[in-house]
């Protein structure tokens, strides 16, 4: 028998809300955040990271509103232009989703660029590659790995897991996981989220979810 209802539900996310909005607003994140958009501002200002974008072909995703930043580069361009440069460096990814305030309409031209990353062979996340390091090396090693380098775009990769990782965390109704569903602006995706959704479609069916009540908690991340 499932340990889930619709009432414990609603607790759990309530809960896990907390904590996050209590670990959002601690100060030595707030300090080092600041840090970042200062660094951000300087090495634009330096180096124009813009002279390394290349002209792709519209695709899909280029027409999302997500902003722009404090050079007036539009957001959803660059975040193309992100998904290259990983692939570029070796990694596989399913499916990159913008979460935060750029997602929910409320970003700022300085807001990070809060993302979500599907992959399989991300150092730091569980698969068969990466079972034997140390995990304070697979951190460092992903830090490197996802770094917007040289863009400067403010990407903060806020969630980074593997497929097997993410449906486990959608069936634990882990908050991430419903904000991405109900919030994130899909960027690229090789074909997983589609299998994610209707996963969701049943667990929504199954528990009776109520979905505005879950949005509403969902809108102060």
């Amino acid at each position: 028998m499932s340990r889930w209802n619709q009432s414990l539900i609603l607790k759990s996310v309530q809960k896990e809300i907390e904590k996050r909005i209590s670990l959002k607003y601690n100060w030595k994140r707030t300090v080092s955040s600041a840090l970042a958009r200062l660094e951000k501002s300087i090495f634009c200002s330096l180096f124009r990271p813009e002279r390394f974008f290349k002209k792709t072909c519209v695709t899909k995703f280029e027409d999302l509103d997500l902003g722009v930043d404090q050079l007036g580069r539009n957001i959803a361009f660059c975040l193309k232009q992100y998904v290259t440069l990983l692939r570029s460096r070796g990694l596989k990814i399913h499916t990159l989703i913008v979460l935060g305030s750029r997602a929910k309409g409320r970003g700022k031209q300085d807001s990070d660029v809060d993302v979500m990353i599907i992959a399989s062979n991300l150092p730091g996340v569980k698969t068969p590659e990466f079972t034997n390091f140390p995990q304070k090396i697979m951190n460092i090693k992903q830090r490197l790995l996802l770094s917007d380098f040289p863009l400067c775009i403010g990407v903060q990769p806020s969630a980074c897991c593997s497929r097997e990782e993410f449906l486990i965390w959608l069936k634990s109704f882990r908050v991430v996981a419903l904000d991405a569903i109900y919030y994130g602006k899909v960027i690229y995706d090789d074909g997983f989220w589609e299998k994610a959704l209707q996963l969701f479609k049943k667990l929504e069916k199954e528990y009776r979810l109520n979905e505005t009540k879950i949005k509403e908690m969902l809108l102060v991340l």
